[in-house]
């Protein structure tokens, strides 16, 4: 961010769907100060977003982490028997300003054997 703030990508894999949409959400909720909430609401914060060869979900949230106000872009994307996760976390400033760069990585991924 050029003045201390910052945001880092992770990217992970994992077997099945690791707990599902919800467990996910709710687990990233509470990375950035956020309480977990019920899998009807969870629904009503995701949205779909295309990707090759399908469909991922995409969820945008802020919290805070101490006084900093911190922001969550998550993309959860099943294939080939396995759930790619994708996130972006860091200061919300830097997380706006990066976010159509991220959602654009996401979009170029080519997965094995999907």
């Amino acid at each position: 961010g050029g003045d201390g703030s910052a945001a880092e990508v992770t990217v992970s894999a994992f077997p099945g769907d690791v707990g599902g949409v919800p467990a996910n959400v709710n687990r990233w909720r509470t990375q950035i100060g956020l309480d977990p909430v019920p899998g009807a609401e969870i629904d009503q914060m995701v949205s779909s977003l295309d990707v090759m060869g399908g469909q991922a979900k995409l969820v945008d949230m802020t919290g805070k982490k101490g006084a900093q106000a911190t922001r969550v872009i998550g993309i959860i994307v099943p294939r080939g028997g396995q759930t790619w996760f994708y996130k972006l976390m860091g200061d919300a400033a830097v997380a706006e300003r990066e976010k159509t760069a991220f959602i654009k990585f996401v979009q170029s991924v080519r997965y094995p054997n999907a």
